[in-house]
């Protein structure tokens, strides 16, 4: 970048003095043009060009002085060069005073002096360092692409830009921590961070494929590029500049960003590939189209392949809450909740020592953990799995569900974890536990829960208690599912009724009566309950003990 400090280095300037705006010296120089007229506009400004001028064609007036430096002041000219003699004397006071008040040079040459000398020395000097800069952004461009295909691209994609441009260099990936190279001291990124999350609504409207972002904060010039490619942004690239931009900046950092987005792009290739692949095997184990121990053992980690290992099936469901129907969603967003689910599982189950592989059907999220930790702690740590997930708001619709199987070695039985992972995912209604070995009585009535032989042990115990309820109104049959699960306390079953403890005992004793037999003998006891427990699940799952009829048993 040529400075007006550059400029004063040049031979033909070995006989200039600056009277005013010295601290403005570091000022760029794009061009150089000659100005002899005190009026002009945009039209022949573009800005950066170090103005010559005799004052011949204009008379310098008080009153036009201040007016003409202003107006070369706000068209962001470089600096004023004035050829002292016949036109113009001396540097007005008022000129001076304006120059230093914002920082813009003016030059003077106490000789006669070519101009056209100046501009052919000035534009042969920008002209060959463009050039320049041209051949070394093509040099830094093909670097980049032969980075992008190597084991760590992005890593040395990034150490080479802040080579080349002495700038810190900050990589912002949507979904993962910021880094900057070289490491800046903490207190000066985070508010650096600060900074470029505040400015996010100035900034974010602003993006294009074009050209990067530009703004100033911190005393520093912020040059802000997004990458991705096929309209998604996957990560913004920052650079930090202690100075003033000029167009190679943005031209090096949309290079490094075109391949870091190649990079990126050739990456998230080949996890889909994997994800793909994953997909397919973990859904030939679940429904058994994989019979051999060995084959199925070919698609994990080689440090797991030969040794012995542990594994859960776990199913974690996504619910729209106010919409419960699988269908009430987009394939869009259900697509994307599936995703973004699936990006917090992975990290959960890897924390905590396991090894995820994942698959999806419709709103359900199917995982194989095979567990790397210490068995004694194996399910401690699956449940802090579970519980981390039971927080994850991805959507403020949304909620999870999750049932998990028993532990397997056998890659060949995950089609029986995944039916255990079923049956607890479908129970959760009545459990209080994610686990299958976990349902207790309930392992036992799913069994047997469709055979004719059940439904005559339910009307043995319950019938008239619910033929009761329906003729009468009355809520007998939850009363007496509440006193059961309540450890038949009499105090807190009427407090969970909301009602006195007086018209609890006038039930129980009602109950008593219609089934006619003490349920408080431990036989009957049992009996009764293993009947209301197996009444819930033929109802399939549906709450069905409360103040709604219950549906006739055929």
């Amino acid at each position: 970048m040529l400075t007006v400090q550059d400029v004063l280095k040049r031979p033909l300037f070995s006989k200039t003095e600056v009277v005013a705006g010295a601290n403005g010296l570091h000022r760029q120089v794009k061009w150089t043009h000659v100005l002899e007229i005190p009026f002009f506009d945009d039209t022949i400004f573009q800005g950066g060009e170090l103005i010559l001028s005799t004052g011949f064609g204009f008379e310098w007036r008080d009153s036009s002085n201040t007016s003409f430096l202003l107006n070369l002041i706000e068209r962001n000219a470089s600096c004023l060069c004035i050829e002292l003699g016949h036109h113009f004397e001396k540097v007005p006071k008022e000129m001076i005073e304006m120059a230093n008040e914002y920082n813009f040079p003016i030059i003077i040459f106490k000789e006669f002096i070519n101009f056209v000398e100046i501009a052919q020395d000035l534009h042969s000097y920008i002209i060959n360092a463009h050039h320049e800069k041209l051949v070394t952004l093509d040099s830094i461009s093909r670097k980049f692409h032969s980075l992008s295909l190597t084991t760590h691209g992005l890593s040395n994609i990034l150490k080479l830009l802040q080579q080349k441009t002495e700038a810190p260099i900050i990589y912002l990936p949507i979904d993962g921590t910021p880094f900057s190279i070289p490491g800046l001291k903490n207190e000066f990124m985070e508010k650096l961070l600060q900074t470029i999350y505040e400015d996010k609504e100035h900034w974010h409207d602003r993006i294009t494929n074009d050209s990067p972002v530009e703004w100033k904060a911190l005393n520093h010039t912020i040059l802000l590029q997004p990458i991705g490619a096929m309209d998604q942004i996957w990560a913004y690239l920052v650079m930090v500049l202690d100075r003033e931009s000029d167009e190679f900046d943005y031209l090096i950092l949309d290079r490094a960003s075109l391949a870091i987005s190649q990079d990126l792009l050739r990456k998230h290739y080949l996890d889909e590939k994997r994800l793909r692949l994953e997909s397919t095997w973990l859904n030939d184990l679940l429904y058994r189209r994989i019979n051999n121990e060995e084959q199925a053992r070919g698609f994990i980690s080689l440090k797991s392949k030969h040794a012995s290992i542990r594994y859960r099936i776990a199913i974690v469901d996504i619910e729209d809450v106010f919409h419960p129907s699988t269908l009430s969603l987009s394939d869009e967003e259900n697509e994307s909740a599936i995703y973004h689910y699936s990006l917090k599982i992975r990290s959960g189950f890897a924390k905590h020592s396991f090894t995820p592989y994942i698959t999806s059907v419709r709103n359900q999220i199917i995982v194989l953990a095979i567990d790397l930790g210490t068995a004694d702690s194996s399910k401690a740590r699956f449940l802090k799995v579970i519980n981390a997930l039971l927080y994850v708001k991805e959507g403020e619709s949304s909620q999870i569900r999750i049932g998990v199987g028993r532990q397997y070695q056998l890659l060949l039985d995950a089609h029986t974890g995944y039916r255990e992972a079923q049956l607890a995912l479908n129970y959760r209604t009545f459990s209080t536990s994610a686990f299958y070995e976990d349902l207790g009585i309930f392992r036992l009535i799913q069994l047997i829960q469709h055979d004719q032989d059940t439904v005559h042990f339910i009307e043995d115990y319950l019938s008239p208690l619910i033929s009761y309820d329906k003729e009468y109104g009355t809520e007998l049959l939850l009363t007496l599912a509440k006193y059961f699960e309540l450890d038949r306390s009499k105090k807190l079953t009427a407090q969970r009724l909301h009602v006195v403890r007086q018209t609890l005992y006038h039930r129980l004793e009602k109950i008593k009566k219609i089934l006619d037999l003490d349920f408080d003998m431990p036989e009957n006891r049992l009996n009764v309950e293993m009947a209301l427990k197996a009444y819930q699940l033929i109802q399939q799952g549906e709450v069905v003990i409360n103040r709604q009829p219950p549906l006739h048993l055929q």
